[in-house]
């Protein structure tokens, strides 16, 4: 299903140790006039569904105004959340239930040590408390899991966890790196992702709930993302078209080559075909270098992938220890060297 996926706000209750820098920096939310634009244009291109994310959405200062909005159009919507003062707002979601597809919880734990560690002592409790309204209300949930050092080893656990809360599915994801996460040794090695994407394959056969990967795991489809087909569309709280929701955020020390128009200036049919032409460049560059026999072995993770090519992470020559560093920052010399 064809989505557009909007940042609210860049504020956050929480400060959790793998998010990116820019998420909770609290520096602004999503103007209304630029949601505005997206409902007015976003039908015409294929679109009829919203997923909100941040920071923490429903901390937008006019989060209930947004549903009203978003429903008044005629649009499904759904939000991810840390569900921190779910038990607050869930009443400014009730009148617009209609709407709602589903609520997609943040669960890095199966116990509630290993959850708190990455997101702070309470939050597990607090999750557990916005599902069991969820399940009162009669609200559809699920589960995201971003696999961390920390929680690598619960994530059946985690999915066992998620069927007995009855929820809807679970969704693994691959960290992407930042500063903050190689300094805090949370990014796996390669060949660790490797063995947890194989495990994950296992296990997820058994389950009576969906269990899936995020784009993000080792494959040969060069490919396999929602942005990069044109299903998914996604818009910062500055109202920037970013390439892709995982890119964006990333903090000072990374480039910000990956934002394609920003909707204050321009309209949304514009913008899409700026992220057109954008996705076209990106397939050929992709396919010649894999079609020359360029790839390396690391290339067929395809986020990784994309934080090279979009030089997310030059900042990782300042970490030789990091167990990507030969096999990004190498390459990235290489490139450079075939390019001259």
């Amino acid at each position: 299903m064809p989505e557009i996926v909007v940042e609210l706000t860049n504020r956050c209750n929480l400060r959790c140790l793998h998010c990116f820098d820019k998420r909770h920096s609290a520096e602004g939310d999503l103007k209304l006039e630029i949601m505005e634009k997206i409902l007015l244009d976003a039908k015409l291109l294929g679109f009829d569904y919203l997923s909100f994310t941040g920071g923490e959405p429903t901390m937008h200062p006019e989060f209930s105004e947004i549903l009203a909005m978003v429903s008044g159009a005629g649009y499904r919507f759904g939000f991810v959340t840390n569900g921190w003062n779910f038990a607050e707002i869930y009443g400014k979601i009730l009148p617009w239930r209609a709407g709602l597809s589903v609520i997609t919880f943040s669960l890095d734990g199966a116990l509630e040590e290993t959850h708190d560690l990455l997101r702070g002592k309470g939050s597990y409790r607090r999750v557990m408390k916005a599902v069991s309204i969820c399940v009162l209300k009669d609200i559809s949930f699920t589960f995201n899991t971003v696999i961390t050092r920390h929680n690598c080893s619960e994530l059946e656990e985690m999915a066992e966890l998620a069927a007995k809360l009855g929820s809807q599915g679970v969704r693994f994801g691959s960290l992407l790196p930042t500063l903050r996460t190689a300094k805090e040794g949370l990014v796996l090695s390669p060949e660790e992702q490797k063995e947890l994407d194989a495990a994950i394959r296992q296990f997820q056969l058994d389950f009576p709930i969906p269990v899936v990967t995020a784009p993000g795991y080792y494959t040969k489809n060069l490919f396999p993302c929602a942005p990069l087909q044109m299903q998914e569309f996604n818009i910062d709280w500055q109202g920037n078209l970013t390439a892709c929701c995982h890119l964006s955020g990333h903090g000072d020390s990374a480039g910000n080559s990956d934002v394609i128009d920003n909707l204050g200036e321009t309209g949304l049919a514009e913008a899409y075909r700026c992220l057109t032409k954008s996705n076209n460049k990106f397939h050929k560059k992709k396919i010649e270098l894999y079609l020359n026999h360029k790839f390396k072995d690391t290339d067929y993770f395809p986020c990784w992938y994309c934080l090279n090519y979009f030089k997310k992470v030059d900042w990782l020559k300042k970490f030789p220890q990091n167990p990507w560093y030969n096999r990004i920052w190498n390459h990235n010399m290489q490139k450079e060297i075939n390019n001259r």
